[in-house]
């Protein structure tokens, strides 16, 4: 998987819920998805998401980059146990779909299990790439850092890899920040926050939503800033970073016209 189990749920839910309980629950709800994948329980998907939206992605593409790793590690590899995978995964999106209201679910999982070997080499490089990016932005190395992001995301949209495009316009929009390039770093964080949004991963959505406001402030954008901040408190409250909270109730008294 792009990330350990933990590190993303810890992304994806209540950063305030203590770490064994994130790890039972991401167990509990994997074990529920896949029983009723097996008994073709469409409905009982449908509450499982509706229950737990900050788990979907991590759950499904635990089976589909499962099925690649089945592809990769073998020249000969179990095809039926891949297609298992799949059409587990597809269950499962088709359902999230449903219970959220966003498509863009089954279109990932659809999109990941139809690649062909080249799109699965392409799909590698562009986690390389946001590894790169990630390495770069902690050697602060910030003009690398926003140019391996934006390779992980240009690698990453044409395959409908939404996690992996979210993840190089964060990365590539952090590193625009960092660098003083407010306008070109609020196009990238915008459609990271965006795409996070969707995939329902909240502490994802929030730590760009974050840096919209950065960029929407320094820019004396003064309504979207105030939009976009009230937006963030509410993140804040949701994922329990009570300084974040603070730092942007404080942000909204001091914006013109509070």
């Amino acid at each position: 998987m792009r990330t350990t189990l933990l590190v993303t749920l810890l992304l994806s839910s209540a950063l305030a819920v203590p770490i064994d309980a994130l790890q039972d629950r991401g167990a509990e709800v994997a074990q529920r998805y896949q029983q009723a994948a097996a008994e073709e329980d469409h409905a009982g998907l449908v509450e499982l998401w509706k229950a737990n939206p900050g788990l979907i992605l991590v759950t499904i593409d635990a089976d589909l980059e499962g099925s690649l790793k089945l592809r990769e590690s073998s020249p000969e590899p179990d095809e039926d146990a891949i297609a298992a995978l799949h059409a587990r995964a597809l269950a499962g999106a088709r359902a999230a779909a449903e219970a959220t209201g966003h498509p863009i679910l089954l279109d990932y999982a659809s999109a990941f299990v139809g690649w062909d070997r080249e799109q699965q080499r392409r799909f590698r490089a562009g986690q390389a790439a946001f590894g790169r990016a990630r390495g770069a932005a902690k050697a602060g190395d910030q003009e690398a850092a926003a140019a391996a992001g934006l390779e992980c995301a240009e690698l990453a949209e044409p395959l409908g890899d939404w996690w992996g495009t979210a993840m190089g316009h964060s990365a590539h929009g952090q590193a625009l920040l960092a660098l003083g390039r407010f306008d070109e770093a609020l196009v990238a964080l915008s459609r990271a926050r965006m795409i996070y949004h969707d995939l329902g991963l909240v502490g994802s959505e929030y730590g760009n939503a974050r840096g919209v406001v950065t960029a929407l402030r320094e820019l004396g954008r003064t309504e979207r800033c105030r939009a976009a901040a009230l937006a963030s408190i509410e993140l804040a409250r949701a994922v329990g970073d009570e300084q974040g909270l603070a730092e942007l109730e404080g942000l909204v008294q001091e914006l013109p016209g509070s």
